[in-house]
């Protein structure tokens, strides 16, 4: 089963491209009848910019340091950072959660991975990496049908996604259904993956 662990860090560089919607708030002013009035609007402006700024940069350091504890099999730790992270308000939300659902698939806690991606699908109904994530964790738990459905929905937004059809026929494999395992298989191959190939040669009969 291929599992979907990106170690994505963000810089300060990168963060800047990442979190546009963050760091770019257009903020209304009143303007009054004085100069003073308006000085003191644009301070405001300004200060929330600078604490939105200084948010975003703290941010990346406890996502990044997550990530680093994630690479390292730190999955507590690694815990921990992402939810500070997520604590911050976070423009890369959905990144953060299915990260840690990951941390805690790793760790065993299946339903605390499975809630994660949930929280995930709440704020980006397409993000194709949670579906995916939470059919790995459906499937160690032993949700074979669930595991299926978010295969297949990852699919049905990336159908060139040849990992999905790939773990699609290990759970159809699994449950008895060769016949579909050998079709996703195929299809998998057809994207170019060679594991898919030799399970194509060592499981299905290719007249």
């Amino acid at each position: 089963m291929k599992l979907l662990n990106s170690a994505i860090a963000l810089g300060i560089g990168a963060a800047t491209a990442a979190g546009l919607s963050l760091l770019k708030i257009n903020k209304d002013l009143v303007i009054g009848s004085t100069a003073i009035v308006i000085g003191a609007g644009m301070m405001i402006a300004l200060k929330e910019k600078n604490d939105l700024n200084t948010k975003a940069i703290d941010y990346e350091y406890f996502f990044n340091r997550a990530q680093d504890k994630f690479e390292l099999a730190d999955y507590e730790e690694a815990i921990l950072d992402y939810n500070k992270a997520l604590e911050l308000s976070p423009t890369e939300i959905c990144l953060v959660y299915s990260m840690r659902g990951n941390a805690k698939r790793n760790l065993g806690d299946f339903d605390g991975a499975i809630s994660d991606q949930n929280k995930a699908l709440n704020f980006d109904p397409l993000y194709a990496d949670a579906y995916f994530n939470r059919s790995s964790a459906k499937f160690q738990k032993g949700d074979f049908d669930g595991a299926i459905e978010d295969y297949s929905q990852v699919i049905t937004i990336n159908p060139k996604d040849s990992d999905a059809f790939f773990n699609r026929a290990n759970v159809k494999k699994e449950v008895g259904d060769i016949q579909g395992a050998c079709e996703d298989w195929r299809k998998a191959a057809d994207l170019g993956d060679k594991e898919a190939t030799d399970s194509l040669k060592r499981f299905c009969n290719n007249d």
